[in-house]
């Protein structure tokens, strides 16, 4: 061909490779904003040629329709280059940044590179208005006041994501790294971030009617972003009703609501809030409804179904505090929370509202709940499952290998317990889909 491939033109021998035809598309458009891809032809431009059948070409869009957020519409021709066909696929968009199979990218020459920190923040810089001013303003806090521990995890989970490509040397190299130092001090992102100054306020209730005349549990909760984040999701977990079900050989505790799913809207409620110590998350628990609510209203605008549909791409109020949250895979990948929480909830199941004041989500609740509790069904452990849970409670972030070690056990006994427990909702996974990490979700006590 009269072509090269560059930061707008990408080849690829054969239609196997449609996953990396895809992420380069994506890496294009964030680089140029339109850009082209060839199907059956070599890297040096020699035609190859590629055998089209019935469902290709409709494949090929299926994947660029559905791995590229926010939504990319292809325009795809066969064309025939001395008697070998090729596929030419086309795209454009302007809504940057384009994330393919949930990780963003940016073109250099002819190569797909990963986003750095300051790539990804300036892309969404220009999306809203945002708080990005406010993130990098300097504290009077400095790295001794930073969780040193909690940093390491947050790297090791990072590297096991493979979102994160430096290892854990000290907390000043570190916070520089991720842009949350000022100088010598750490800037507010830092600060709400990785503080032991425990900087936000987190309510949380149980109601035993819906008037919430008054509560059969309250309590309000104080820490950082990631200590906030976790404490929210082991009071849902642990406060909503769980039903008994038999798969195979095993029982198998299921909650009402899907852990993934109210997981999803408590992260997104600190990623986007409006972060000052005078505001404050609320969560709270009724017969009907779990609410939750965040300060900092939604881009005026802007409505939760057109991310999930992907007509709109991401608009980000803390961008420095979002790719930090990225980085370990607390957000999987921007702009897709919502659908994934629709596509677990059925419409009737939820509800939420946007005013200048804050952004509510409710999960509707069955309505068969007797006499208004809303208990945890206590769930029976073995004794080699207790002292997994208690290893991973006191080792937060190891491996199931790891766990064997301490167990004296085989690793596939540790996988079947680590398997078991996480079915059960107790253990969280976090790194890489194969292999990875786990952390407590919640005791059970």
């Amino acid at each position: 061909m009269d072509k090269r491939e560059s930061e707008v033109v990408e080849f690829k021998k054969t239609t196997s490779e449609i996953k990396e035809g895809v992420i380069s598309l994506a890496s294009m458009l964030n680089k140029s904003g339109a850009c082209t891809l060839y199907f059956g032809v070599r890297n040096n431009g020699e035609i190859y040629g590629v055998t089209v059948g019935q469902n290709t070409t409709s494949d090929i869009s299926r994947a660029v329709k559905e791995h590229i957020k926010p939504a990319v519409i292809p325009k795809i021709e066969i064309k025939s280059i001395d008697g070998k066909q090729i596929i030419q696929v086309s795209a454009q968009g302007e809504d940057t940044p384009y994330s393919a199979y949930g990780r963003y990218y940016i073109r250099s020459d002819d190569e797909d590179i990963i986003m750095t920190n300051s790539q990804m923040e300036s892309f969404f810089l220009g999306k809203s208005y945002d708080y990005s001013k406010w993130e990098k303003t300097a504290t009077e806090y400095g790295v001794d006041d930073v969780d040193e521990e909690l940093l390491i995890r947050y790297i090791n989970a990072g590297n096991d994501s493979g979102r994160i490509n430096y290892l854990y040397r000290d907390a000043r190299s570190t916070l520089m790294k991720l842009e949350l130092l000022n100088g010598e001090h750490l800037n507010n992102a830092g600060y709400y971030l990785f503080s032991t100054k425990k900087p936000l306020l987190l309510k949380l209730a149980t109601y035993p009617t819906d008037e919430r005349i008054s509560f059969s549990d309250m309590k309000q909760f104080r820490g950082n972003i990631f200590e906030c984040i976790d404490e929210a999701v082991k009071y849902v977990t642990n406060n909503i009703r769980w039903r008994a079900e038999i798969r195979g050989m095993e029982r198998v505790e299921v909650p009402e609501i899907p852990v993934e799913a109210f997981r999803e809207i408590i992260v997104n409620s600190f990623a986007h809030m409006k972060v000052n110590s005078s505001s404050s998350n609320e969560i709270y628990i009724t017969p009907t409804r779990v609410h939750i609510y965040n300060p900092g209203s939604l881009v005026p605008g802007t409505d939760p179904e057109m991310f999930a549909m992907g007509v709109q791409g991401s608009m980000i109020r803390n961008p420095l505090i979002a790719t930090v949250l990225y980085y370990n895979r607390t957000i999987d990948a921007f702009g897709t929370g919502f659908e994934r929480v629709f596509r677990l909830c059925a419409k009737e199941k939820y509800r939420y509202s946007n005013n200048q004041f804050g952004f509510t989500f409710e999960f509707i609740r069955a309505d068969d709940i007797p006499d208004g509790k809303t208990q945890k069904t206590a769930i029976s452990l073995s004794d080699d499952e207790k002292a997994a849970l208690d290893f991973f409670k006191k080792q937060p972030c190891s491996t199931k290998k790891e766990l064997a070690a301490r167990l004296e056990k085989s690793e596939a006994t540790a996988n079947r317990i680590v398997k078991k427990l996480a079915l059960l909702g107790m253990l969280k996974h976090t790194g890489a889909n194969k292999g990875g990490r786990w952390a407590v979700f919640y005791d059970n006590d």
